[in-house]
């Protein structure tokens, strides 16, 4: 039998490497936006698997802005994609459905 709280940490270990994506394709659909509204964008877009403390997620827009991927207006504090962010977000799409398409065929070979 397994552990839950190994389950659990490997969940909350795998879920933090989709936080930056979600913060992408969130922006995408609600064009631009302040944290705390992205947030539950993001819980929302996530159905409640991702969610994202106000605190953490500062850290993870700066990185963005410094990739050039976002832009944040100083004025009226909210975020939106930059067109290199719009542009990448199209690849990052494409890689992460190949990924996940990967991820499904071993899992599902593994589990049967």
């Amino acid at each position: 039998m397994i552990e839950e709280s190994l389950l659990q940490k490997w969940q909350t270990e795998y879920k933090k490497g989709f936080s930056k994506p979600l913060i992408l394709f969130a922006l995408q659909e609600v064009g631009k936006s302040t944290a705390f509204p992205l947030i539950k964008k993001i819980v929302e877009l996530s159905k409640g698997q991702i969610t994202i403390v106000g605190s953490n997620i500062y850290p993870m827009l700066k990185s963005l802005v410094d990739e050039n991927l976002i832009e944040k207006d100083e004025e009226l504090k909210y975020y939106q994609l930059t067109q290199s962010g719009k542009e990448f977000l199209l690849h990052l799409g494409y890689s992460l459905t190949e990924f996940t398409q990967m991820l499904l065929n071993i899992t599902e070979k593994n589990t049967n």
